[in-house]
């Protein structure tokens, strides 16, 4: 827009001057006359009987010897302008002498062009004409241009915002259609997945436990826990579920990491747990536990055997915010882009292939807990460096 504007200046500029040097051509070679015939010829369309009489110009000699200006004929402008051009004489002595026959000079606000011809040395014709009529027409074309398009952007912004909601209405209703599918799916799921699991444990107790019935159980568990998964996620975006309130997230970060020492006892791996007490941040209760769950889960399937985990919970330098580190063992991890680990349903393994030994998860884990730690007004971010995987998780302490 600006670039238009700008344009369409410049070229009213050339115009405007183009049509002024037309005219002083005419009144210099008929020595102060505008011929009709002529101004017809050369200004073309531009051209009309009553129109000529628009142009303010007048006449002078100029000494540049001297620097003085007399003037010849001054019945087609006012006193005002006359005294203005004369003010500047000897800047148009020096531009005489220096070639400059043709030009622009400005006096107290106003443009005029000139147009001179070497009578005897030291000694010029010329004639001055006033740009501001000649200009006129085209200042008011781009005041009105200039209304008309802020006009029509406001009109469009108005219009948009009444018509906004309905637009996106359509999108609306499609999210809110597959939010309560997801919901009602993984709720319907839930009941025939309790139904395998039961008929996997009676199996076990009439004496049939073998590895058949054992992976069925597995498959039970891994079901349920992607189940669960998709509507925390549903739950997430529904921005009533989630009631912040001031919490301890020393307490839920014991309790959770408390649940993990017999499965990272069982895999022979190292744990280490610090917990600074009593640190409060503005949290829901139940998703600050996932949130922790998260990374320590997956901490504890990607360690590399007989690696460490640790889980540290400690004040900030300037003891503003609290910070939760979660490190584990990989020693594998150069090379690897963990800004990706947040997006949803991304694996390092992209057959997502599922192997059992591995523990491999969805790719759903981080993506949500980014989510969640956005949702309370923290920070999170995962890095890797001399064998160890870190992520850090930062929230705003209350008092």
């Amino acid at each position: 827009m600006f670039f238009s504007f700008s344009s369409l200046i410049g070229i009213s500029l050339f115009e405007s001057n183009h049509e002024a040097d037309q005219v002083l051509s005419i009144i210099v070679k008929n020595n102060g006359r505008l011929d009709e015939v002529q101004a017809k010829k050369r200004l073309g369309d531009q051209y009309n009987k009553e129109g000529i009489f628009k142009y303010r110009y007048f006449t002078a000699n100029i000494n540049t010897k001297k620097q003085t200006l007399t003037v010849i004929d001054a019945d087609h402008i006012i006193g005002y302008s006359i005294n203005s051009v004369s003010s500047r004489k000897k800047q148009i002595s020096m531009r005489l002498s220096a070639g400059q026959l043709k030009g622009t000079i400005y006096s107290n606000g106003v443009r005029f062009r000139y147009l001179a011809k070497k009578i005897s040395a030291n000694k010029y014709y010329i004639c001055f004409i006033d740009l501001s009529p000649l200009m006129q027409s085209a200042l008011l074309l781009v005041r009105y241009a200039l209304i008309f398009t802020f006009g029509g952007i406001l009109v469009f912004v108005i219009i948009m915002a009444l018509l906004a909601d309905k637009a996106i209405q359509p999108i609306k209703d499609a999210y809110d259609k597959q939010r309560r599918f997801i919901t009602n799916a993984g709720h319907e799921l839930k009941t025939p997945l309790a139904v395998i699991s039961a008929n996997a444990e009676m199996e076990e107790l009439l004496g049939n436990d073998d590895e058949w019935n054992e992976s069925t159980k597995e498959q039970v568990v891994r079901m349920t826990g992607l189940i669960n998964q998709l509507i925390t996620l549903t739950r997430m975006s529904e921005p009533e579920e989630l009631v912040l309130s001031k919490v301890n997230f020393s307490e839920i970060t014991k309790e959770s990491a408390d649940s993990f020492k017999s499965v990272l006892a069982k895999d022979n791996k190292k744990y280490v747990v610090s917990i600074d007490p009593d640190l409060y941040i503005n949290a829901e209760q139940r998703s600050l536990l996932e949130l922790v769950n998260i990374l320590i889960d997956n901490a504890q399937k990607y360690c590399d055997p007989e690696g460490e985990v640790m889980v540290v919970l400690a004040k900030s330098r300037l003891n503003q915010n609290a910070v939760l580190t979660v490190t584990n063992s990989y020693k594998n991890g150069a090379g690897i882009d963990t800004n990706r680990f947040f997006e949803r349903f991304y694996r390092e393994d992209e057959s997502h292939h599922y192997d059992q030994k591995q523990k491999n998860g969805f790719g759903i884990g981080l993506s949500m807990a980014q989510d969640l730690v956005s949702a309370f007004g923290g920070k999170i971010n995962a890095s890797w460096s001399d064998g160890v995987m870190n992520f850090t998780v930062t929230f705003k302490r209350v008092h």
